[in-house]
């Protein structure tokens, strides 16, 4: 039975797990639409993908609140806006973000500085092709202070924490995550302000907090030095979805000092705290959860690599989110009542497989418990499309259709019969009166709902799950000519790579490298007593940036503007739901008729 809606509080968490997280959730956000559910949603908490989806939804959200009365707001708008989503992140992702983070001049030779990086470069990136033209009258880039909600009709003081009770249409909170290496807590980028939610003066510290440090959480922006109060949309989210060992740590300068020594904050993405955003939602004393999951999951190999960096990698990587995402699950549900979320993940019901041992005679035992049978008919997609599905790369890259709308068509389905529990157990939403609307994604529909999958479309979601090398492995032409490029280069090149092969560097060499780098691991210990070292340390640390971040940047642009221009274009053709299925030569004439 419902209880009574003035005392609950809906909120939306969407996990991260890049650009495949992000499509998975404009599925779930599609059939939260159609149900009627995302004008009752009052707190959204989102993570690395989660949060470039989020920031664009509420950016529209912001701008049909502000055009209507509460009254006049209908669930068509609803469906209206996440349509446009749907089109928008399609072609803002085509441009492959990841790639042209490389791919500019002026900001690669800016590396060189220490307070830009290219966590930097991607968040302006995420401003200038996903948000900023949402709005017109808000700053370019877009600035975190200017994205509060002002309702027509609504009081000049209305902040959604108090003036949503009296509202149909809820005025949502945005919440976006990232992770603060300096005491590894949670770091929340809103409207209002930005901190760590512990910092809030009058926020209760658990008792499992371990580091000295709170990081006070100011007010508002206008409370902060001048050159933070315009903190940026597109750098919020570049920090939430700044993955470690993939991007630099995102720095926030001038926010705090410690005696006379600044502290600079650093930012990675907030999977490292909390993948599926639920902590946030806590926070603001949510009641009710949407839980939209798309991240990396523990995948079980029979034979793990037990060399010393895979195992690190798995272990840090892998097996201990795993073990967070569980463990977090399983206190909300344990809190609140299963009843109470509405959970959507990547792995759902594709069944478990429980292995029997091996008894005496060399056979499995027949007393092994049986494998619990994946549920096919819970929303209409074969366990072997799901199965794919979950392994798709999280990254940053393009997205060809057969990627983009199969992840979007799998939230879709998968959120409905969850939602639509969800929504008769809690009193939110209407249930559809209307048929489904006619979204982008349900062209490739026909080809998953097919008896047999078609190779085609099982090869290319196979090879999605590959971070590099997908295009040749999709055009064989491709292929032959990179190959035979890269053999011609070799020819070319041997001389000069005989060269230096032969070079022989003296022990002595690379005995003053190691002094060297040694002695540079102590220079910031030696910082106050010799008054020389910060000065030293300082142009080490520059010239460190050119040598690793200029240069090799300079030396990959033209191979990146080779595959921006080039095959960044093929892979998105062959990619196309109509290019599905089609014969060698058939897919030819489609390719000429696409130039």
């Amino acid at each position: 039975m419902a209880t009574n809606k003035l005392q609950q509080k809906l909120g939306l968490a969407l996990s991260g797990g890049g650009f495949r997280a992000s499509y998975f959730h404009i599925g779930v956000l599609a059939q939260m639409a159609e149900q009627g559910l995302l004008r009752d949603v009052e707190v959204i908490s989102a993570v690395s993908g989660g949060s470039i989806i989020a920031a664009l939804y509420y950016l529209h959200v912001k701008k049909l609140l502000e055009s209507k009365p509460d009254g006049e707001v209908k669930d068509q708008d609803y469906v209206d806006l996440v349509k446009r989503i749907e089109t928008d992140f399609k072609k803002a992702t085509d441009q492959n973000i990841r790639l042209r983070t490389f791919a500019d001049f002026r900001s690669n030779l800016k590396m060189a500085a220490a307070n830009y990086s290219r966590s930097d470069r991607i968040s302006e990136l995420y401003n200038t092709y996903l948000y900023r033209d949402v709005l017109n009258d808000v700053s370019d880039p877009v600035q975190m202070r200017e994205l509060k909600i002002h309702p027509p009709g609504e009081p000049d003081d209305f902040h959604p924490r108090t003036g949503n009770a009296r509202r149909k249409a809820k005025v949502p909170i945005l919440n976006l995550n990232a992770t603060a290496l300096n005491n590894g807590q949670d770091w929340q980028f809103t409207a209002q302000t930005m901190g760590e939610p512990l910092g809030d003066i009058n926020a209760k510290v658990p008792e499992t907090v371990t580091p000295a440090d709170i990081y006070r959480r100011a007010p508002s922006y206008a409370d902060l030095a001048p050159h933070q109060q315009n903190f940026e949309l597109g750098h919020a989210v570049g920090a939430s979805a700044c993955v470690p060992g993939l991007f630099p740590p995102l720095a926030v300068s001038g926010l705090y000092r410690d005696e006379d020594d600044d502290i600079r904050i650093q930012l990675v993405d907030g999977g490292v705290y909390d993948n599926q955003g639920i902590e946030a939602l806590l926070w603001a004393e949510c009641t009710h959860f949407i839980v939209s999951d798309a991240s990396l999951q523990l995948a079980v190999e029979d034979e793990p690599d037990t060399d010393t960096l895979p195992v690190l990698l798995r272990a840090a990587n892998c097996v201990t989110p795993d073990r967070l995402r569980s463990e977090t699950l399983d206190n909300l549900f344990d809190t609140f009542g299963r009843e109470k979320t509405a959970f959507m993940h990547l792995r759902k019901d594709l069944g478990i497989r429980k292995i029997p041992w091996i008894g005496q005679d060399g056979k499995p035992a027949e007393s092994g418990a049986p494998s619990l049978p994946p549920e096919t008919g819970r929303f209409d997609v074969a366990p072997e499309i799901q199965e794919l599905l979950a392994n798709v790369r999280t990254d940053l890259d393009a997205f060809s259709e057969v990627e983009a709308y199969s992840l979007m068509l799998d939230g879709y389905r998968m959120s409905a019969p969850e939602l639509d529990t969800f929504r008769d157990n809690n009193g939110f939403g209407t249930a559809p009166t209307q048929p489904a609307a006619l979204w982008s994604f349900l062209a490739i529909a026909p080809k998953i709902d097919a008896p047999s999958p078609s190779p085609d479309l099982l090869k290319q979601l196979k090879v999605s799950g590959l971070r590099f090398g997908k295009a040749m492995m999709l055009i064989p032409a491709l292929s032959a000519l990179i190959t035979a490029l890269m053999l011609l280069l070799l020819v070319l090149l041997w001389p000069y790579l005989k060269l230096l092969l032969e070079i022989r560097i003296p022990l002595s060499v690379i005995a003053v490298l190691v002094a060297i780098v040694v002695a540079y691991q102590h220079l910031m210990k030696w910082e106050r007593m010799f008054a020389f070292v910060k000065p030293l340390r300082l142009s080490i640390d520059a010239v460190k940036r050119i040598v690793l971040n200029v240069v090799p940047a300079l030396l990959l642009m033209p191979v990146i503007w080779i595959y921006l221009r080039l095959i960044n274009p093929l892979y998105l053709w062959r990619g196309r739901v109509d290019n599905l299925d089609l014969s060698p030569l058939e897919r030819w004439r489609h390719f000429l008729r696409w130039l």
